[in-house]
């Protein structure tokens, strides 16, 4: 004669199957919204490179931040003396609206936040890893222009912020040095500067 389970039991292998679909369930809608996040980053940088996609999405970017990534060489221009100045800040900003960088967008806030605390040094480390990942991945002609276009556009962020303001002759040195920094990282061939 077969014994009827407790009741008790039967609800709590209810519980525990009930539970354990809804855990399947949750990390199969999180893969899913991963992967649409993936989709939309790759929409929104135009980096087909997987390497600099998933280096990008470590260090935080998301499909509406993304559009700042050649913005942060110039915030790291702005913080390589230890604070950032009104010009500087009005500077980075008027660049990210060129960009279509609106406010009340998560990528303006993302920025503001890069303004109002200087980021890890990791941080900038990653993002220009990735930078330069990407760049290589270009074909040749269009490397050298955008490599051309970055420097330059640092080259004129220093020069025009430092020309608006008093600036001491350590800080000025500060500039120069990580300007003088930029300038070998996009000069110098893909195997060099990812070893860097």
């Amino acid at each position: 004669m077969r014994h009827a389970m407790p009741v008790a039991h039967l609800e709590n292998e209810a519980e525990y199957f009930h539970r354990h679909d809804a855990e399947l369930i949750g990390e199969m809608r999180q893969r899913a919204a991963a992967e649409e996040e993936h989709r939309r980053m790759l929409e929104s940088s135009h980096i087909e490179d997987p390497k600099s996609l998933a280096a990008l999405e470590k260090l935080g970017y998301t499909h509406t931040t993304v559009i700042l990534l050649d913005l942060v060489p110039l915030v790291e221009l702005a913080w390589i003396d230890g604070s950032i100045s009104n010009v500087e800040r009005n500077a980075i900003l008027a660049s990210a609206s060129g960009r279509g960088v609106d406010k009340d967008t998560p990528a303006y806030q993302q920025l503001a936040a890069w303004l109002d605390h200087c980021p890890a040094e990791a941080f900038f480390e990653g993002t220009w890893r990735a930078i330069l990942s990407h760049l290589e991945s270009l074909p040749a002609e269009e490397r050298i222009i955008r490599k051309k276009i970055l420097l330059r556009r640092c080259r004129e962020f220093a020069s025009a912020t430092c020309a608006r303001l008093v600036w001491a002759s350590h800080i000025r040195a500060c500039k120069r040095k990580l300007l003088h920094q930029i300038t070998q990282r996009l000069s110098e061939p893909a195997s060099s500067a990812h070893a860097a």
